[in-house]
């Protein structure tokens, strides 16, 4: 295929000041703003005409509207209406809403807002280059011990105030979607700059230390079984309230109290931890002073962490492990031990105790006896048949796990995928809301990373036109959220599919250069809302129409794009970049993408 090429784009910047900074300009303080005559203005703005309250002009035509709810930019001669008309609000782009004086500078602008002042600025970047930058704020403002998801911050805006600890429930999968970045950035690097480059060698030493970080999820809990921790602190970093988590000490580890564990009677539970962790894993918490006493990991695993793990090993070894036998073996093992745990325990992920994990349960029981695994039974059959794939893909072995893919193809497991889109429909029924309010957009990431690895190495014909058929069901979906890492996931899997790459290439140019996560004003008088409720009864609003990343809220693959933020966040987390570098070099690897001016 012709790639699709990228070009060089203008992308914000805001910085804040206080108006007694010496950078802020004089004029700022003193201007009088003319108020705007808008009755005429040819487009729809993204707030009430009566709210703007000042207006200035900028280089060549382009004007400035600002007032009671933000900044708008308006340059005529864009090429489309989201290069026409910009929006600049609180938190992201402005201190607080409401603007009291604005003066041009350049291209870009200064914004009062009462004691406080922003200057907005523009940057020209190209696709790489940005995924360059926020590479670089994750690994120096979010990473820890190789493990990538989010960080906290104690002062809204305050890199340098990051917290010196950070949890989340889904360390695995988010580490793991950095981690696969890092591996096709490598392997495109290589290709195009060769093994020895700086970059290229860069791009491995951070794909080599989050594959690590992944395996070590995988031997951290020390049982003698397969098994995968969800996250794990070390001393001194404070265990969350909210799950399942076990101290070790010595051979055996014993679950601390928390609210959860306590409501689910698991508190002083003990299981054994006497399965040696790699000293090459072990490295990365015992390098810093910690030994394998001061560990509390998290336990009741999802299928949402399993996913994550199959598909990193299986990219790193395809583009790692050639160079480094010792990782191969390390991943060949953390795989064979994990997909014997499910087989041994029924196609369930199991605690010592011998009971499954709240959402990691691939099972016909699971499926046929509980009505959420009613609805879940679609995904999860073909999540347990991907990881069966992926387990002879890099063992190189059948034995076992043929046998029990061709057990599994035999009840049926392989026509679940197609039911889908009915049993999705017929569960939101039950719960008494419409289809489109009972979405769980996690579900869409694992759809993906399942359906891509299954369509990749499943070779029987008809097999895989089943795994296509059932693909597409979740098509609707996928589509709608306009999101390049999903685009071409679905792409790579499905020949005919129809993908809008130039909204794709939107995507990227409207990307912004930081993750940090200080929200925008969603209320806008440009976009329709539409109200909808949950299975809890809670209303929430959403945008009739998909805004750009640029002005809508930061957050992971798993999170409602559409939806209405509340404008309260100033800026108090850092999210992991891997959203973005996950669909960049995924798409420079496999020639969907090119930068225009590249070399």
């Amino acid at each position: 295929m012709t790639p699709y090429l990228l070009t060089k784009h203008i992308t914000r910047r805001a910085s804040f000041h206080k108006i007694t900074d010496e950078c802020v300009p004089k004029e700022l303080l003193t201007i009088k703003n003319e108020v705007p005559s808008l009755s005429d203005f040819p487009y729809p703005l993204p707030s009430a005409k009566s709210d703007y309250t000042a207006q200035a002009k900028g280089n060549g035509d382009i004007m400035w509207y600002a007032g009671k709810t933000g900044v708008t930019r308006y340059d005529p001669h864009g090429k489309s209406i989201e290069e026409k008309i910009m929006y600049f609000s609180a938190h992201r782009y402005l201190p607080y809403k409401a603007v009291d004086a604005i003066l041009p500078d350049g291209t870009g602008l200064w914004a009062k807002c009462g004691e406080d002042v922003s200057h907005i600025e523009f940057m020209v970047l190209s696709s790489e280059q940005k995924a360059e930058i926020l590479l670089k704020e994750t690994n120096e403002f979010v990473m820890r011990r190789g493990m990538v998801s989010q960080r906290h911050l104690r002062e809204f805006r305050n890199y340098e105030s990051r917290e010196d600890y950070a949890s989340c429930d889904n360390d695995g999968l988010f580490t793991s979607g950095y981690a696969v970045a890092e591996m096709y950035r490598y392997a495109t690097l290589k290709r195009e700059l060769g093994a020895n480059h700086e970059r290229t060698l860069d791009a491995r030493k951070n794909a080599t230390k989050a594959c690590e970080a992944c395996l070590l999820l995988m031997y951290i809990h020390g049982r003698p079984e397969g098994f995968i921790a969800r996250s794990y602190h070390v001393t001194g970093e404070p265990v969350p309230n909210d799950g399942i988590f076990y101290k070790r000490s010595g051979k055996t580890a014993r679950c601390v109290y928390t609210d959860y564990a306590q409501e689910n009677g698991r508190v002083g539970e003990e299981v054994p931890c006497d399965y040696p962790i790699p000293d090459r894993l072990a490295a990365l918490y015992r390098s810093l002073g910690y030994n394998d006493d001061d560990i509390t990991y998290k336990a009741d695993t999802s299928s949402d962490e399993v996913t994550g793990h199959f598909l990193q090993m299986k990219t790193a070894h395809d583009i790692l492990a050639p160079e480094d036998p010792e990782l191969d073996e390390l991943i060949k093992d953390a795989c064979t031990r994990t997909m014997k745990h499910i087989i041994d325990h029924g196609y369930e992920f199991c605690e010592s105790s011998g009971k499954p994990t709240t959402w990691a349960k691939w099972s016909m029981r699971y499926f046929t006896n509980d009505p959420i695994g009613y609805v879940d039974a679609p995904l999860n059959s073909a999540e347990l048949l991907a990881y069966l794939k992926i387990t002879m893909h890099i063992t190189g072995e059948s034995g076992i796990w043929q046998e029990t893919y061709d057990k599994l193809i035999s009840e049926g497991y392989a026509d679940l995928g197609l039911l889908h889109y009915d049993r999705f429909f017929q569960g939101a029924m039950r719960e008494g809301v419409a289809p489109e309010e009972d979405l769980m957009y996690g579900d869409n990431m694992l759809a993906l990373m399942t359906y891509w690895m299954l369509c990749t190495l499943e070779k029987d014909e008809t097999l895989l036109a089943k795994y296509r058929a059932a693909f597409k069901t979740w098509s609707g979906l996928i589509l709608r959220e306009h999101t390049p890492g999903y685009d071409f996931m679905y792409m790579l899997s499905v020949p005919d599919a129809e993908i809008d790459l130039e909204k794709d290439a939107k995507w990227f140019k409207h990307f912004e250069c930081n993750r940090l996560t200080s929200s925008v004003n969603a209320k806008r008088h440009d976009v329709a809302l539409k109200q909808r409720r949950n299975r809890s009864e809670k209303e929430f609003f959403e945008v009739s129409a998909l805004l750009w990343p640029n002005e809508r809220a930061i957050s992971k693959f798993d999170r409602n794009p559409y939806y209405l933020t509340s404008n309260t966040d100033k800026g108090g987390t850092i999210e992991s970049c891997y959203i973005y570098t996950y669909a960049y070099w995924i798409g420079r690897y496999y020639g969907i993408i090119a930068e225009e001016d590249a070399q």
